[in-house]
């Protein structure tokens, strides 16, 4: 029998896993997308577990984060004369209706992917059925009124002129924290970090690992 050894070695360490078997074609190909898989997944856990030690109670609510934001970054609040508010705006409101009352956006529907990812045609179509069906979800959103579902919503900018401008989206109603960015991610991202960190986490988030403390943890182990 023919027999076939790879040999993956890792970037950031020592780490060199060698697989002895009868490898052909795409099995060798899958085997190998398993074990690159492993490997990405235990740098991952690595990182989360690091993150975990960083995160202690200090919770603050969205008004304080607010002003700190204001007084720390001098964050600009933006309101529909911005391009993209009311985008912003219905996105978040989707989010929102999602997680406290998912019946009013109706049945969800399950968008199944192709088992194959190599299939262009077959990954087209499933994409297009997730932009349709986000549509489908948007224009509902819009039809929900303020009375059935109110929000207070409130998007800050922090320009960081040419490295960049951040984007902090919240939700006094449902506190909620959302920022994005763009433009230079070695000065942009650690702003965002600590601005997560400030909004922070309480001993009940870290004892039950609510969304907002799995939303800290992942933001800080990326």
């Amino acid at each position: 029998m023919e027999k076939s050894y790879t040999v993956i070695g890792g970037a950031d360490g020592p780490t060199s896993i060698f697989l002895a078997g009868n490898f052909k074609g795409h099995k060798e190909k899958n085997i190998i997308k398993i074990i690159k898989r492993k490997i990405l997944n235990t740098k991952v856990n690595i990182k989360r577990k690091k993150a975990a030690k960083l995160i202690v109670p200090n919770p603050h609510t969205i008004e304080q984060t607010i002003q700190y934001i204001k007084q720390q970054y001098h964050a600009e609040e933006a309101d529909c004369s911005y391009p993209y508010f009311n985008e912003r705006k219905l996105n978040m409101k989707y989010l929102l209706i999602q997680r406290k009352k998912p019946e009013l956006l109706g049945e969800e529907k399950k968008i199944v992917p192709p088992q194959d990812f190599n299939n262009i045609e077959l990954l087209n179509k499933w994409q297009k059925s997730i932009e349709e069906w986000s549509n489908k979800c948007l224009k509902k959103t819009e039809s929900i009124s303020d009375k059935a579902f109110p929000t207070d919503y409130h998007l800050f900018l922090i320009n960081k002129e040419e490295d960049g401008t951040l984007e902090i989206e919240l939700d006094t109603l449902y506190p909620n924290i959302s920022i994005s960015y763009s433009g230079n991610k070695k000065i942009l991202e650690p702003i965002l970090k600590n601005i997560y960190m400030y909004y922070g986490v309480s001993k009940k988030d870290i004892h039950y690992k609510t969304e907002r403390y799995k939303t800290l943890l992942s933001i800080l182990s990326s």
